[in-house]
């Protein structure tokens, strides 16, 4: 069945590659061409940023020294993950490198370690020199990084595993969700033996990570077809690295993340072709992550895959926000963000916000809801009417910026194109205008679109074509 939504290349990969279509979006990637545009996204440093820069200013414990954060009270140690939390709403909300910070969140959810009391100095942390370093980078030492990641250490126990007495977590969770995945064919003799790996791998009394050859069991250990004499307790850590290495390049484990990229990007239930070509080309590029992501970008399935996923409510908020070009207000020193995340914690969704191992869900059945769909319909309204929060909101007249159209039907055709990046069909615009009381065809009316704007607005954000990806 045909989707609704343009199978135009640019605007395909736009709305799955960024939190949200825009006018200025559409333009710069059109100049570009799509390999340009998505060759800059890939390459992040190339893309200036400058305005996020500014808003970053207020965020200051983003780029602190362990020395710094260690340094912190106990009752200042929150306020890291707090600007953590509020800057990568922003980040996503407005910041130029678009598929950077949908992998960065990816990777968060992927490795997924909820921020708690013994983590709140360290997450920020994390998340930098962790998600951010390797985000487009290779997925062995992304793998690595996590291995050795305070936040992953505490909220999966490791910290508490010792000897022959460990703690399986964090070992079941590296292999079921982190690596090969559930359907790999790995044994509780595998978790065993994978926790007993990663033994001493644990958090001080800061809550760093520190390794504690004290706490490491020694002897022979062989998780899936790797295996080691693992003989010295100061060799621990080189022993675990090994482990993860040899993980990172597993067969299964090209699957499994190839699998979760095409939901992602993709369907809800990706072909199996395409995710055997990703296995191949990451299993090809050394776990290479832009290879990768190139590869699923110019695949013949992604291509038609057109409608085929949902927003998630993060996604959908961000998407809002953008189409209608509401930025932040920095003089107010970003206080505003704490208001937009209580609204899109509203609608299910917030940053570093999901209590399981698993993550956020990546799928439509889990998020589509009669509540959430007038959760994202009241937000619409919010909006459109500048009721949302201390933010700058442009004149929704400037939607219809240009040339003075000539009909009814144009004027909603550049609404649509404004707030969508696309036209309606025939039918669908028929209803937008039949809402106002309006035909394509008869002359445009200053006054009455002056009256109906508002309305009009929030009906083709309340549309299938602002709700799918």
């Amino acid at each position: 069945m045909a989707s609704i939504l343009s199978a135009d290349p640019v605007l395909h990969l736009l709305r799955r590659a960024t939190y949200g279509v825009t006018a200025d979006l559409v333009a710069e990637a059109r100049s570009r061409g799509r390999a340009g545009w998505l060759d800059d996204q890939l390459h992040p440093e190339r893309v200036s940023d400058s305005g996020m820069n500014q808003i970053l200013g207020y965020y200051p414990l983003l780029s602190a020294s362990e020395a710094e954060l260690r340094a912190l009270p106990d009752q200042k140690r929150r306020d890291a993950t707090s600007q953590l939390i509020d800057a990568t709403l922003a980040r996503q909300l407005w910041s130029r490198r678009q598929l950077f910070e949908l992998m960065v969140e990816f990777w968060n959810n992927h490795f997924n370690a909820t921020p708690s009391h013994s983590t709140y100095a360290t997450k920020a942390l994390e998340d930098r020199t962790v998600m951010r370093a390797n985000a487009l980078g290779r997925f062995e030492d992304l793998l690595l990084a996590d291995g050795k990641s305070a936040p992953m250490m505490f909220y999966l126990g490791n910290f508490r595993s010792e000897l022959d007495n460990p703690n399986e977590n964090y070992g079941r969770e590296l292999l079921e969700l982190h690596t090969v995945g559930l359907d790999s064919g790995f044994t509780q003799t595998d978790v065993w033996n994978s926790a007993l790996t990663l033994t001493g791998r644990t958090i001080d009394d800061d809550g760093f990570f520190f390794y504690d050859k004290n706490l490491h069991y020694t002897g022979q250990v062989q998780v899936l077809g790797w295996s080691a004499s693992n003989a010295s307790a100061s060799g621990g850590m080189a022993v675990g690295d090994d482990d993860l290495r040899y993980l990172a390049r597993h067969p299964k484990t090209a699957t499994h993340l190839s699998r979760k990229l095409a939901i992602r990007f993709v369907s809800d239930n990706p072909p199996a072709s395409l995710v055997s070509m990703l296995a191949d080309v990451y299993l090809d590029s050394g776990t290479a992550i832009v290879p990768w992501l190139l590869a699923l970008f110019n695949s013949a399935e992604f291509a038609a895959s057109v409608g085929l996923k949902r927003k998630r409510p993060i996604e959908h908020y961000a998407a809002s926000m953008r189409a209608l070009g509401i930025e932040a207000l920095p003089d107010n020193g970003m206080s505003e963000i704490k208001a937009m995340l209580k609204r899109v914690g509203g609608l299910g969704m917030t940053p570093f916000g999901s209590l399981p191992p698993t993550g956020y869900p990546d799928t439509t059945a889990a998020w589509e809801s009669v509540s959430g769909t007038l959760k994202r319909w009241n937000l619409h309204h919010a909006l459109s009417t500048a009721s949302a929060g201390p933010l700058f909101y442009p004149p929704l007249d400037q939607l219809l910026a240009g040339p003075t159209p000539a009909t009814a039907g144009a004027m909603v055709d550049r609404l649509c194109v404004a707030l969508t990046g696309q036209v309606f069909t025939a039918a669908h615009r028929g209803a937008v205008l039949g809402y106002a009381g309006m035909t394509a065809s008869e002359p445009y009316d200053p006054e009455a679109t002056e009256h109906y704007l508002t309305s009009l607005v929030v009906l083709i954000l309340d549309s299938a074509y602002h709700t799918l990806r």
